[in-house]
């Protein structure tokens, strides 16, 4: 009689868990939608564009032909050896893709790293506001940030930032490592097409974060040759192990072949042979240099999906022959025209461009300046070239309050409670930017 009541208390004890959990499943959906009604109630009547993106000339049109405008964010940190977005640990997920949404944003952009993909570990630590996310594999996490996405009407796009975990881009400025081989790279792409197949949340594929070349300088036309990424034949020798183009060709079509309907985003270079330059090539920021994509464009099985990608910093970061008391708006344009945007008006064959990566530093005088030369003065005419051309889309670096080590992150949108925006100026700019082109 004893042992059939403990049975009794064993199965009810049971019954009462799976109650539970079911219980906690259905408040957190009844949260995530109470979030994304009140977030809507905030923003008025902006709705997110329907179903997967495709391309059209150099506008980017959603699956009604109406044209879209990327208006995203970079939220950084599981590229990182903690294998989850910063900040996890201090709001809940819910709650940072709601004020995500509130400031007009449309989609994230997320790096990760092969590593990630690859070892899959289970994540236990940094998610002291998230504990249902305490204990399931890195994959499961992504999982559960593209669904509660898709609740706030946002959209993502997944970045290859690294190859192993780390902070920065993969130090030999290629798209793959010994450990991680080019076939590993495409096959956790193949992995991650696989496993959103049919999912619009995530939009678009941003295949490799800024290919370069290694140092040390100098930067010369030798260093560009042997030293990383490059693009296309030179004096008609092709090099097959650092063409980017070629690379970037093999996994699009491989992502294509699994879900034809994701936007393939491409960037592009540091250095490319210029002879008119003292050392016989172009230097310019990690990324942005697609000079030659008009000539070697790159040839994908799907037409309408490809997007090129250059990202592009002020003088904070670090100096540029065009960064001087002399800068002007004109000038400025004749240099981003020069790299990436003469795309949009190719005769032949015009093509989108997302701005994968653009920022400034975190003071008011880094958001509108008329001091010669200064980040706010850059800013401010980047901010009127975006204004002036609204069929770019655009990513800003980055939504953090705080980095994978929770430091402070002075330069970014959020505060480091991952509610409060730091600064004002900062966000009115960024909005003044988020609308479409006219269809």
């Amino acid at each position: 009689m004893r042992a059939k009541r403990k049975r009794l208390l064993r199965v009810r004890r049971r019954i009462l868990k799976v109650l539970s959990a079911l219980l906690t499943g259905m408040l957190t959906v009844f949260s995530l939608f109470s979030s994304v009604a009140s977030g809507a109630a905030e923003r008025g009547a902006t709705q997110s564009p329907i179903g997967y993106w495709h391309t059209s000339g150099n506008r980017i049109v959603d699956a009604n032909g109406h044209s879209v405008r990327i208006a995203a964010v970079n939220w950084f940190g599981m590229e990182n050896l903690y294998f989850v977005p910063a900040g996890l640990d201090r709001q809940p997920l819910d709650t940072i893709l709601a004020r995500v949404r509130s400031f007009g944003f449309n989609t994230i952009r997320l790096p990760f790293s092969n590593q990630m993909v690859e070892s899959n570990p289970i994540v236990r630590a940094h998610l002291n506001a998230n504990p249902n996310l305490r204990g399931l594999h890195a994959l499961e996490i992504l999982d559960r940030i593209v669904a509660a996405a898709g609740l706030h009407d946002l959209l993502i796009i997944l970045d290859n930032g690294r190859s192993s975990a780390g902070t920065y881009p993969q130090e030999n400025g290629l798209w793959y490592t010994k450990r991680y081989p080019e076939q590993s790279w495409i096959r956790d792409w193949v992995e991650l097409a696989q496993r959103y197949e049919g999912n619009p949340t995530v939009v678009g594929v941003d295949l490799r974060n800024e290919p370069h070349t290694a140092g040390p300088g100098p930067w010369s036309l030798q260093a560009y040759l042997h030293q990383g990424a490059t693009w296309g034949p030179y004096r008609g020798m092709e090099n097959k192990a650092t063409d980017w183009r070629l690379a970037a060709e093999r996994a699009g079509n491989a992502v294509l072949a699994v879900n034809p309907h994701l936007l393939i985003i491409v960037e592009g270079l540091q250095l490319y042979p210029d002879r008119t330059q003292p050392r016989g090539v172009d230097a310019y920021w990690w990324g942005g240099i697609l000079k030659p994509a008009g000539i070697y464009p790159v040839r994908l099985s799907v037409p309408h999906q490809l997007v090129y990608s250059p990202h592009e910093y002020g003088p904070n970061k670090a100096p540029m022959p065009f960064f001087d008391r002399r800068m002007t708006y004109a000038k400025l344009n004749a240099v981003w025209t020069s790299h990436w945007g003469y795309l949009l008006q190719t005769a032949r064959s015009p093509v989108p461009i997302f701005i994968g990566e653009f920022g400034t530093c975190g003071q008011a005088k880094c958001i509108d300046s008329s001091s010669p030369g200064s980040t706010g003065l850059w800013f401010r005419f980047f901010i009127q070239y975006l204004r002036a051309h609204p069929q770019i889309g655009w990513a800003f670096w980055a939504l953090n309050g705080t980095s994978r080590l929770g430091d402070p992150c002075p330069n970014y949108i959020l505060k480091p409670d991952w509610r409060a925006v730091r600064l004002e100026p900062l966000l009115k700019a960024l909005q003044s930017i988020e609308r479409p082109p006219a269809t």
